[in-house]
């Protein structure tokens, strides 16, 4: 500064000079108060936008775990149906479905209750000891599942059997005649959703909420008040939240005050995949926001104020704003974590898909496959396929329906590392024109369960030959072949003789092994393309196709004459015979229907019994075609 300068100043007053003084601090003053304004607003922003984040990541591994679960009840039930349409009109119908409600109910540990209703409602199986009667008729699931294929999710409802609000679960039984028998249905109660939103961690004013479509309350959970059920099966929600779902009804989250209890909350919403409910998830702004925004404020004008007097000052306060932003970062890395949790199960399979390459898969995919995450990473989805077939049935499919619907879902046999098929249950859902995020569930035991059922039910459990069922199955389509080509066909029906004393004399289970050497002896004299069948007790029948005059059945039926009655060695050392009896019908000369041909090959048969046994005796004639042979 000049001499002139300083001479100029010096000729001020002392209250200019204080003024000056005075605007500079105000214009510090005031920069210092916009920024941290600011600053507040900014952290705000941020607070909301991590916790929208952490509730969205929440709402979306609920709706992906809850899916699975009713996936899971899907499956047992179409089960199920398919079992009542397989036993259907058999004698022991009833017990088969005990066993099959019973195998399923293991399926299903978290579901309240199996059962099976009739036709008119009554609840055939699966009722407590304690209800002698229950009736479902009037339920609403009930009419819609007898009006529509496929399965049905409940609204919320009150149950009178359990004093608890539920979901039902229903699928319609139909009979072999295609007509409607019932329904089997299965009971998800609000109990059992509340356990598993109480594991969660959702602060001191958090919330999560099921609720069906109609936004009726199905289950909720409330750190505020846990035992609380006030609102179970109501519609009351917030205007807040009835605009956002009329804006996106899939997903979506909201700040308002919850219309239940009045706290504030941010919440999110998703709807489950492939069902009608929407799943909430909640954190209190109170306790999630309130606290560190009050101690943002303190800390920011604070440093406002030490920066004023002590520059100094800053530094600490630098420290205590990182200390509180890694604070706020290693609470929402918490909350991440436990949402990847459920992500990176050991269950469910998903794997995110770009034009049929892997992009990502969680660690379940990894056990299911048995291929290494490296592996899996860039590889095409071929690799999971057992054929060039199934691998190209499946993608088209699947991308017409994702490119139409979005979504799409099928049971497919994939192959492992280790070259074992397994079943899946696999369901895709559109990120983008080529990008796709896929879910796995593996059920090969539950399809395994049922390709053994269905053996059993058309086979013999004692020799493994047909049953009864099977047998005139073979025969209805041997008659139409018959009939169609004009090549023939034979029934035999043959009656065991001196099989009683044997079981007399050795007991049951020497029996049982007469009958197993018969029915081996059977099968390997046999033509490949000829059927054979054990239908009770100690009676078999088989078809020989292709034949229509007796000259050319002899030879076969003295064959098997000779190998029956070889001696037979039981387990036990002793060395037992057993001769036969036989009646042959041939197609379109002693009966043109499967009736009128098993009722004629039964009366020869009988008809050799009652001449002496040891012989063939054909339908209608007088003598036998064989007799004493052997």
């Amino acid at each position: 500064m000049d001499l002139k300068s300083m001479k100029r100043m010096a000729t001020q007053s002392p209250r200019a000079i204080a003024g000056w003084i005075l605007l500079g601090n105000l214009l510090v003053a005031t920069v210092l108060i916009a920024a941290t304004l600011s600053n507040l607003a900014a952290g705000r922003a941020d607070d909301i936008e991590r916790a929208h984040r952490a509730a969205d990541n929440l709402a979306h591994g609920l709706s992906i775990e809850l899916a699975s679960e009713l996936r899971l009840v899907d499956n047992a039930l179409t089960t199920v149906a398919l079992r009542y349409l397989q036993v259907d009109g058999q004698p022991d119908r009833e017990r088969q479905m005990d066993r099959s409600l019973q195998e399923q109910r293991l399926l299903l540990p978290f579901a309240r209750a199996l059962r099976i209703a009739d036709a008119q409602g009554e609840v055939t199986h699966g009722l407590p000891p304690e209800l002698s009667h229950y009736s479902v008729l009037q339920r609403p699931y009930f009419a819609q599942a007898r009006q529509a294929g496929g399965t049905q999710v409940s609204e919320p409802l009150y149950s009178d059997v359990f004093n608890d609000w539920c979901i039902v679960v229903a699928r319609r039984l139909d009979g072999v005649d295609g007509s409607f028998r019932g329904v089997v249905y299965a009971v998800l109660s609000q109990d059992h959703f509340h356990r598993l939103f109480a594991k969660l961690s959702v602060g001191e004013q958090g919330a999560i909420s099921l609720r069906s479509g109609s936004m009726r309350l199905a289950a909720r959970y409330s750190a505020v008040d846990p035992a609380s059920a006030a609102g179970l099966g109501g519609q009351e929600i917030s205007a807040r939240l009835r605009q956002r779902l009329q804006a996106d009804p899939q997903q979506g989250w909201y700040m308002t005050e919850t219309a239940l209890d009045g706290v504030e909350r941010i919440t999110a919403y998703r709807r489950l995949p492939g069902y009608d409910y929407v799943v909430l998830a909640g954190f209190g702004t109170q306790s999630y926001l309130a606290g560190p925004w009050a101690e943002d404020a303190l800390r920011y004008w604070g440093f406002t104020g030490l920066v004023l007097l002590l520059i100094a000052i800053g530094s600490v306060f630098l420290y205590w704003q990182h200390r509180r932003q890694y604070r706020i970062a290693s609470y929402a890395a918490r909350l991440a974590r436990e949402q990847n949790l459920m992500l990176d199960n050991d269950l469910v399979g998903m794997m995110r898909v770009r034009d049929r390459q892997i992009c990502w898969a969680n660690p379940a995919v990894v056990r299911i496959l048995g291929y290494s995450e490296e592996t899996l990473r860039g590889a095409p989805t071929r690799l999971a396929y057992k054929d060039d077939e199934s691998y190209q049935r499946v993608g088209a499919l699947a991308y017409a329906a994702l490119q139409a619907e979005g979504r799409f879902r099928t049971q497919v046999q994939l192959r492992t590392a280790d070259q074992r098929e397994v079943w899946m249950d696999l369901s895709g859902a559109a990120l983008s024109e080529s990008e796709s995020i896929w879910m796995m569930v593996d059920i090969d035991k539950l399809k395994r369960s049922e390709e053994l059922a269905q053996h059993l039910a058309l086979h013999d459990p004692l020799t493994g030959l047909a049953n009864r069922r099977l047998f005139e199955e073979h025969l209805q389509l041997g008659l139409a072949h018959a009939q169609r080509t004009g090549h023939g066909m034979a029934l035999c029906y043959m009656d065991l003789d001196g099989f009683k004393p044997v079981n007399d004399r050795h007991g049951h289970e020497a029996g049982d092994e007469v009958l197993r050497e018969i029915g081996q002896r059977l099968r390997r004299e046999l033509r490949s393309n000829d059927s054979v069948a054990r239908l009770g007790g100690d009676e078999f029948a088989w078809l020989l196709t292709g034949v229509n005059e007796t000259d050319k059945v002899l030879p076969l039926l003295q064959r098997c004459e000779d190998l029956i009655r070889r001696p037979i060695m039981l387990s036990s050392g002793a060395s037992v015979s057993v001769g036969c009896s036989m009646g042959v019908a041939f197609a379109g000369r002693h009966g043109r229907s499967s009736e009128e041909l098993l009722a004629a090959a039964d009366e020869a048969m009988y008809q050799a019994k009652r001449a002496g046994r040891g012989r063939v005796q054909l339908a209608g004639a007088d003598a036998p075609l064989m007799a004493e042979a052997g």
